[in-house]
């Protein structure tokens, strides 16, 4: 199958600072990637960038962004305009970055639709209140009438969620979507993402700290640490297999009913770094010795696409699955 997007040698810097430091990877038509990894590791400026959205202190030093054939880092501003939204959607991690504050929800919606072609108002308002209701918002006519500071923050994760979806995007960049949301709605969210998938092939990209809802949800897994991909590969190979010590330890650290205590990890994560000494996780790593101290590790290929950044490759089963929440 051919991949939807492919993302190649990727460097990004904030005020020439790294943030991301050759990053790779591909997702096919109808795929869900999730990417996890802890808070600053790089996953939301992943997405950032692939939207063009790094603001003015963000800059793509280097790579391809590949999306349906077209290189999304050298397409001009107008033209990518016209990509986002229609072909291209985002779920913002703060649903108050998704909305203007003094107008309307309504507005904003139909503002949205109508700079993609859909302009029949009542079709449009119809197409709106069946999204919302399929998010757990029966009230549809009421949020339309509302501006964003009059709904809560789980109402306005839901109604950010529904913006993203409306144009059925042939990709979905999803960041922490249901993190301001109850375990309920969580599932309802999950579902809507899920089903948008399974009806029209969409394609998302899923960054989530909640492992159950990548175990639930994903078919492969890339793990993040200090702006690089550690680990990358089949769903079942990495949650259950993770041959990286910083994916083991992420699992480690997952509370699991009827298990022992979760692990902590030790130390402080790593900013990224642009010298070529070391491995970024060897302070906090149980297993690093003096190579691991002093020599960048490559990716190693461990077959089937699984792959790991790693002078050490383990290979012993860790557990049976990893179930959070429910999922």
């Amino acid at each position: 199958m051919a991949s939807i997007l492919e993302i190649e040698q990727l460097n990004v810097s904030y005020n020439g600072i790294p943030a991301l430091q050759n990053v790779g990877l591909q997702a096919e038509k109808g795929e869900i990637l999730g990417i996890v990894g802890e808070s600053g590791s790089g996953k939301s400026t992943l997405l950032k960038a692939v939207i063009g959205l790094l603001g003015d202190n963000g800059r793509a030093e280097s790579g391809r962004v590949v999306f349906e054939g077209t290189d999304l880092l050298r397409v001009p501003a107008k033209a990518l305009r016209g990509i986002r939204g229609a072909r291209l959607g985002m779920i913002f991690q703060n649903p108050g970055t998704s909305f203007n504050p003094i107008r309307k929800i309504g507005d904003q919606f139909l503002e949205a639709m109508r700079s993609h072609g859909k302009t029949d108002r009542t079709a449009a308002i119809q197409q709106i209140l069946e999204m919302l209701a399929r998010l757990g918002l029966r009230d549809g006519e009421r949020i339309l009438y509302s501006y964003p500071f009059e709904l809560s923050g789980g109402m306005n994760q839901r109604v950010a969620i529904a913006l993203a979806m409306i144009l059925r995007p042939q990709l979905l960049l999803a960041d922490e979507p249901t993190s301001a949301l109850d375990v309920t709605v969580q599932a309802q969210c999950v579902k809507e993402m899920m089903d948008l998938r399974d009806s029209l092939g969409t394609t998302i990209l899923l960054v989530t700290h909640n492992m159950g809802v990548v175990s639930y949800m994903a078919d492969k897994v890339a793990v993040m640490y200090a702006g690089r991909i550690v680990e990358y590969g089949a769903k079942a190979d990495v949650l259950n297999c993770p041959r990286h010590p910083y994916t083991r330890a992420l699992i480690e650290a997952i509370p699991q009913i009827g298990g022992g205590a979760p692990k902590g990890i030790q130390g402080q994560p790593s900013a990224a770094k642009g010298t070529p000494d070391g491995c970024d996780f060897s302070s906090r790593c149980r297993f690093s010795d003096n190579i691991c101290a002093f020599e960048r590790p490559v990716m190693n290929d461990c077959g089937q696409g699984h792959a790991v950044f790693c002078h050490k490759c383990f290979s012993e089963v860790l557990h049976e699955g990893v179930r959070v929440n429910g999922y």
